[in-house]
């Protein structure tokens, strides 16, 4: 779960349950101030792939009739 401001709270605000979630970053560029939004944002390659991968399961699973 990430943490910060969001769009999502429109969303909440209409009763729609809304989560926060994307691909993992590096520790070590956390501690050097390379988060989210920084001038160095990035994340680890490996990491999209396995965060696209999670969502289209997820969309499959919430979409069987």
């Amino acid at each position: 779960m990430l943490t910060g401001a969001t769009d999502m709270a429109f969303l909440r605000s209409k009763g729609v349950p809304s989560y926060g979630i994307g691909p993992l970053v590096d520790a070590e560029d956390i501690e050097k101030g390379f988060g989210p939004h920084s001038d160095q944002e990035r994340l680890l390659e490996k990491e999209l792939y396995r965060y696209v991968r999670f969502v289209w399961e997820t969309v499959k699973l919430l979409s069987v009739e």
